[in-house]
């Protein structure tokens, strides 16, 4: 999903974020560039961060090319002088900090065997993935203000474990525990905390498996496909709204339905098609 989301229709540009900023990191590609138009097309302005300087001053320069107002803040999330640099230069450009959006996150790194996992994986999934959000979210709610929302963007892996990534379903885990204490600690001062956790979403990786794959991923999935950016986004922009102003310290899945169900379709079929 490198390329850039369509835009909303009518009946999404409501508009509930105009005079708002936001700040989505790992918001130049797939799920994160989705949930940075979705706020942008609902009028936030945005500050898009990344690993990679010139693919997210490219996604910036993408949406100010549409009329919208973006910045780019690129740097690594596990990084704290990184971190208070983008927080610092959102501030500084677009004058405030509304909504975070702790999307950053490293891949499944070290896929295999539980006793083959390098350390080095272990610990860099935990370095974005968990270590991001507590260092993002700890910089950004010095500077916002009662009314603020943070999101971050869990995994259905944090509560149904994936085969052969114990790292990332561990960090993900992480990351939930997380959001329930950040909500607690931040509620007294009006700020919100809240996660979304996806289940299986096209995106870079997914775009590249071939059509019999693609179909696997999504034959377990109870609505019958994966889901897309604009999915995750949409549950985003719910949550860091005003229509969400009494919902804190919980994590929405967006999974189709997958981590509703005791066990897949196909396990039996009677029961998947009844007859009457």
């Amino acid at each position: 999903m490198s390329d850039a989301p369509q835009p909303a229709s009518d009946a999404r540009a409501e508009g509930r974020f105009t005079g708002r900023v936001a700040l989505v990191t790992g918001g130049a590609r797939n799920i994160g560039l989705a949930i940075a138009w979705r706020l942008a097309q609902e009028g936030a302005a945005v500050a898009l961060n990344g690993p990679d300087p010139t693919e997210t001053e490219a996604a910036a320069a993408a949406m100010r090319d549409r009329g919208m107002s973006a910045v780019a803040c690129p740097g690594d999330v596990s990084d704290a002088r990184q971190v208070d640099a983008c927080i610092s230069r959102t501030v500084d450009v677009l004058g405030g900090l509304d909504l975070l959006v702790n999307n950053a996150a490293a891949p499944m790194l070290g896929r295999g065997s539980l006793l083959d996992i390098d350390v080095a994986d272990w610990d860099r999934s935990f370095a974005v993935n968990a270590r991001g959000v507590f260092l993002c979210t700890v910089a950004a709610a010095r500077v916002m203000s009662a009314g603020s929302s943070i999101v971050n963007i869990s995994s259905v892996g944090a509560t149904r474990a994936h085969r052969a990534a114990v790292a990332y379903d561990a960090s993900k885990g992480a990351v939930d525990a997380a959001t329930r204490a950040m909500a607690l600690e931040l509620a007294p001062r009006g700020i919100r905390v809240n996660a979304v956790a996806p289940g299986p979403v096209i995106n870079d990786r997914f775009a590249l498996l071939d059509p019999a794959q693609q179909q696997a991923r999504a034959q377990p999935v109870p609505l019958g496909r994966v889901g897309d950016g604009s999915d995750v986004a949409g549950a985003v922009a719910f949550l860091a709204s005003a229509d969400a102003s009494f919902i804190t310290g919980q994590v929405l899945n967006v999974d189709g339905g997958l981590s509703a169900q005791l066990r897949p379709s196909g396990v039996d079929l009677s029961l998947d098609n009844p007859t009457s």
